[in-house]
């Protein structure tokens, strides 16, 4: 069954959040992409060694933190000691770490952690959300094609680096927005510096 607090999530398609956690009195942050793949449950890949993984591990929870800037995705990764947590304020999740400032959140218990080699595979299902919404979604799919539209007019002067950096981001865009428009548009772009190179 699928659940409602994830119907802004296209299914297979990765977003970029600031996931929090706490590790004993300490709470921990990070940039992660999240998708779902049934509408009712959340996935990550998280790596091994990560003290945001550790801190799930300990606490078999988690608060996705969605956001609307990539500069919040920048502070989570290396500005940590900048970042302002607040806390969920009332319901079964009550008193977990929340990003201040974030437009919407989701409260996560854990359903399982698979080890996949240097990551660790998530798996989690919501039990509490803030009342918005998600917003503006961040998925890489969209500042790539932009690239990628800005890069194919380069072709003359890279040459065949143009074509290998548009392979990239086929790659990357495929991954992170399978089967999107986004994805067709940088295909077609890459056929058409492809035959130009």
């Amino acid at each position: 069954m699928t659940d409602s607090r994830l119907h802004s999530l296209r299914p297979g398609w990765i977003y970029e959040v600031v996931v929090t956690a706490r590790l004993g009195e300490q709470v921990t942050a990070g940039p992660f992409g999240i998708w779902t793949n049934d509408g009712a449950t959340l996935e990550a890949a998280l790596f091994k060694g990560s003290s945001t993984l550790e801190a799930i591990r300990e606490s078999g929870c988690l608060v996705v933190n969605f956001v609307d800037d990539p500069l919040d995705l920048h502070a989570a990764l290396n500005r940590r000691d900048e970042l302002v947590f607040d806390a969920v304020p009332d319901g079964e999740a009550q008193g977990w770490p929340l990003l201040a400032g974030a437009p919407s959140w989701l409260a996560l218990r854990v359903g399982g952690l698979e080890d996949a080699g240097k990551k660790m595979l998530l798996t989690a299902e919501i039990v509490d959300a803030s009342e918005a919404g998600p917003g503006t979604l961040i998925n890489r799919a969209k500042g790539l094609f932009l690239e990628s539209l800005i890069l194919s007019t380069r072709c003359r002067l890279l040459g065949w680096a143009a074509v290998d950096q548009l392979r990239e981001n086929v790659r990357v865009i495929a991954k992170v927005a399978p089967g999107s428009d986004y994805e067709t548009a940088v295909r077609e772009l890459l056929a058409k510096v492809e035959s130009e190179c």
